[in-house]
């Protein structure tokens, strides 16, 4: 039974890192097929996920400087994919927004994604999806501490 669970596991973990692959492919893709780089491509992808944000968000959630946030930004502006707007709350405070036609685009791109993910949504129970939520949510943590340690050490060694 144990070598069993082992053989699983690691076709589980190999299975992952071809996922990543794929996505990273499919997002590459996209990204080619709407005119913009992967960078640009990953901070839309905050803005859709997290609506309207301060560019400082978009430099945490990337691991970007704002620097390179703000240039970012002027080309997805050219692009038409996103805008910077006043803070409604703070009108010192500047917020970037995805484009209505950016987000209308996306279907084009990511709707048989939805799609799959409503299939999972009725094929799964509820303590299914809860284990899936709980595995990818703890890969995407370590991910993220990983990355911000080796940023943190690729700045220090410039």
């Amino acid at each position: 039974m144990a070598r069993r669970k082992r053989e699983i596991f690691e076709e589980l973990i190999t299975e992952v890192r071809r996922s990543q692959n794929a996505t990273d492919r499919f997002d590459q893709a996209v990204a080619d097929a709407i005119g913009i780089n992967r960078t640009d491509l990953r901070c839309l992808d905050v803005i859709h996920r997290e609506g309207a944000v301060p560019a400082g968000r978009l430099a945490d959630a990337t691991g970007l400087t704002t620097g390179a946030i703000t240039t970012v930004l002027d080309r997805l502006e050219r692009a038409g994919y996103a805008r910077r707007v006043r803070d409604p709350d703070d009108r010192r405070r500047v917020l970037v927004e995805i484009t209505p036609e950016a987000f209308a685009g996306s279907v084009d791109y990511y709707g048989e994604h939805a799609a799959h993910g409503e299939r999972a949504y009725r094929r799964y129970s509820e303590e299914q999806l809860e284990l899936l939520l709980e595995f990818v949510r703890a890969g995407r943590e370590l991910n993220e501490r990983e990355a911000a340690k080796l940023e943190e050490r690729n700045r220090a060694a410039r």
